[in-house]
């Protein structure tokens, strides 16, 4: 079973409780393993690092989300790590390089 991590962008949720439904949905429609939530905000000291970081230290492979306004500015870069999974939408990790080989 594959591990995920999540990220609800607390700046463009409207409901944490209809979002975190969402992710469990997503995970178990991954056949994955919820390793971990994120909650980030505008506060938040580099979120694209802290993502990936976290992504990286949990083996995650891929990164659930809501929505993709919850990744913010943090899509493309994200893809260099995982992929990517929201309701609407699979984005495929970037192939040529891993945090987990």
């Amino acid at each position: 079973m594959d591990t995920t991590i999540a990220v609800v962008n607390l700046t463009v949720t409207e409901s944490e409780t209809d979002d975190q439904a969402t992710l469990e949905t997503l995970a178990a429609w991954r056949g994955c393993r919820l390793a971990k939530v994120l909650t980030i905000d505008a506060d938040t000291y580099m979120p694209t690092t802290l993502i990936a970081h976290t992504a990286h230290t949990t083996g995650a492979t891929t990164i659930l989300a809501p929505s993709l306004a919850h990744f913010g500015t943090a899509t493309k870069a994200l893809t260099l790590a995982c992929t990517l999974v929201v309701p609407q939408a699979v984005i495929p990790r970037v192939p040529g390089w891993t945090p987990n080989p």
